[in-house]
């Protein structure tokens, strides 16, 4: 129960890890780019400095929604929450069973 448990998280993980990290990537570059038409607009003899470094801060802010995408593909394929067994139980000097915090690897 605790591995689809996982499974499911991380696939939701990994879907608001992409999600969210190209929504400021996204609004930034609409932003430069609007910005940079604009600066074009009023002063055409800059165009070849306004371009270069709107194509700077575009790579930037790619990047960041790279990041993103990392986190998400490892959630996805190389999840090291997987082989983890999250609900071991182990006997306390009052003979209970109780939840053990730490974790344990599982011996599957």
């Amino acid at each position: 129960m605790a591995l689809e448990t996982v499974a499911a998280a991380s696939a939701i993980g990994a879907a608001l890890a992409i999600g969210i990290s190209t929504i400021g990537p996204g609004l930034g570059q609409g932003n430069v780019a609007g910005r940079t038409v604009e600066g074009i607009a009023r002063q055409p003899e800059a165009q070849g400095k306004l371009q270069g470094t709107m194509f700077i801060a575009f790579a930037i802010m790619e990047a960041l929604a790279l990041y993103g995408l990392v986190v998400a593909l490892i959630l996805l394929f190389a999840n090291p929450f997987q082989g983890w067994n999250y609900g071991a139980t182990a006997t306390s000097s009052t003979g209970t069973n109780t939840a053990v915090v730490e974790t344990v690897p599982s011996t599957h």
